[in-house]
Formats: C-alpha cells, structure tokens, sequence
C-alpha cells in the first residue's frame, strides 16, 4: 500500500519528499547511492522529478531512509485534499459566473413568458427561434449553476443537498422542453402551470432544508439562504402565491450566488494555506 500511494503521487512531489527525508538522515546523495546500490544519476533524477522511479527502486530507498508507513499516508491525504480543494474551486468558479448570467437570462424569460400568456399573437414569427435559443441557453446556464450546489453536498457530506440539486436540474430541463414544444405547437399550458407550481414548490422547499441543517455549522448565511428557499417554496405549494414566488425566487437565487462566492472565497484561501504549508515542508 505504501507503495501504491508513492507511485500515485506526482512525480516531482515525490523527489521533493524523497530529497528531504534523506537530508532528514544526513547522507548525502553518493551514501544513499551505495546503501540501495543504484546509480547516482538515478538518484538525482528522482530528485529533481525528472524521471518516475520503479516501485522495487523506491522501495530501496524508503527502506534505507527508514520512512515510516505513517508519513506517506499522511502526504497522500494532504495530495488528495489539495486536489479535492482544487476541483471543488473550479466548479464553485464556473457556476458563480454562471449564476450571475443565468439571473440575467432568466428575469429576460420571465418578462418574455407573461407576455406570451397574455398575447401569444402579438410577436413576429421569428421570434419563436430568439425564444427557443432564449430557453436551452437558461436551462444550461442554471444546470451549471446548480452543479456547484452539488458539489457542495459532496464536499459537505449533505445528501439532501446533492439529490435536490439533481432534481432541481431536472425539473428545469424538462419545464424548458414543455415551453419549447408547446409554443411551437400552440398550446396553451395555464393548467400545466399549476402542477409545476407545486412540484417545484416542494422540491424549493426540500431545497431549502438542506442550507438549514448546515446553518449550525456554516453561519448565518446559511440561515438566510434557507429561510428564503423556505418562503420561495411554500409561495409556490400555495400556487395562490405564485406570483409573488417567482419575486422570492430572485431574491432567492441571488443569495445562492453571494453563498457560492463566500464558499469560493474559503476555499481558495484554504487552498493558498495548503500550498503556503507544504512549501515551508520543503524548504
């Protein structure tokens, strides 16, 4: 197993480590050489991370040195923590930016669907291409958008949060295929509104209660964001309230992305902290 994790790392981070347990022992590249019987050079490559060792070469040299199965365990978690940090900030990036955009497509498709309920014929015929490309464009934008909330959950250990999320995705690609399909088809879909009313209000709500169980842990914005989800979903349940929802659901929508922002902030900063830790490791 320690050789597996060794093998795993990084090719430079191991000759990083490997450099610094032998100045650890006090011997010199040439006494390292005639303990494991290898060739100088080899040593010197692995150090400077030109080249991946065999495992039968580090097994050699973890055997003189007298590393302790403990401390590579303990540098393979702090390896796969920083990468752990590293893909959770870039999917927190990705779908902050596409949350800002996403609102601003979306509150457009607000306007654009009251206006269709109110007069379909009043629009030139090209403009079911405009709203159509409208439609796929929020539904894509607001998957990447609610991918950071599931990588949330996965960070967090919140399965309410990941599988919400997954509906919540879901919920808005099937609602902009039945916009598409029924504009193009002429149909008038007053009564399917009130269905999707009440499934997404409870979905919101379900939502909703996943910021409360980690606002304990994670503060008041947490608090905010699930009391605010809570408003937006029972608003949708009541269907009577509906309209008024859909002004909680902006108000809504805009918290999850100032709570991605913070979430980006701490994790960039624990990322800076890691890297600060382990090139002081290395000096």
């Amino acid at each position: 197993m320690v050789k597996q994790n060794l093998m795993n790392m990084k090719q430079p981070l191991l000759g990083q480590k490997i450099l610094e347990w032998r100045k650890a022992k006090g011997l010199t590249q040439e006494e390292l050489v005639e303990r494991c019987n290898i060739n100088v050079r080899t040593i010197q490559r692995i150090e400077a991370g030109e080249v991946t060792p065999r495992s039968f070469t580090v097994k050699a040299i973890l055997e003189v040195l007298e590393v302790k199965p403990e401390e590579v365990k303990n540098l393979e978690m702090e390896k796969e923590e920083e990468s752990q940090l590293s893909n959770l900030n870039s999917w927190l990036r990705i779908s902050f930016i596409a949350g800002i955009i996403y609102i601003a497509l979306a509150m457009v498709e607000s306007f654009l669907d009251v206006q269709l309920l109110i007069d379909k014929k009043g629009f030139p015929i090209g403009f079911g291409y405009l709203y159509t490309f409208l439609k796929i464009s929020v539904s894509v934008l607001f998957v990447a958008f609610s991918l950071g909330f599931y990588k949330l959950g996965e960070s967090f250990s919140n399965l309410l949060m990941k599988v919400m999320s997954i509906f919540l995705m879901i919920l808005t690609v099937v609602f902009v295929i039945e916009d598409v399909v029924t504009y193009w088809m002429g149909i008038d879909i007053v009564s399917s509104l009130l269905l999707r009313s009440l499934i997404s209000g409870v979905v919101y709500v379900l939502f909703a209660t996943s910021f409360l169980h980690l606002s304990k842990e994670k503060g008041p914005t947490y608090i905010i964001v699930g009391a605010l989800g809570m408003v937006t979903g029972i608003s949708f349940m009541t269907v009577i309230f509906a309209i008024p929802g859909l002004i909680f659901l902006t108000i809504f929508e805009i918290s999850l992305i100032v709570l991605l922002y913070q979430e980006y902030k701490k994790v960039t900063e624990k990322s800076e902290l890691t890297f600060v830790q382990q090139e002081q490791t290395f000096q």
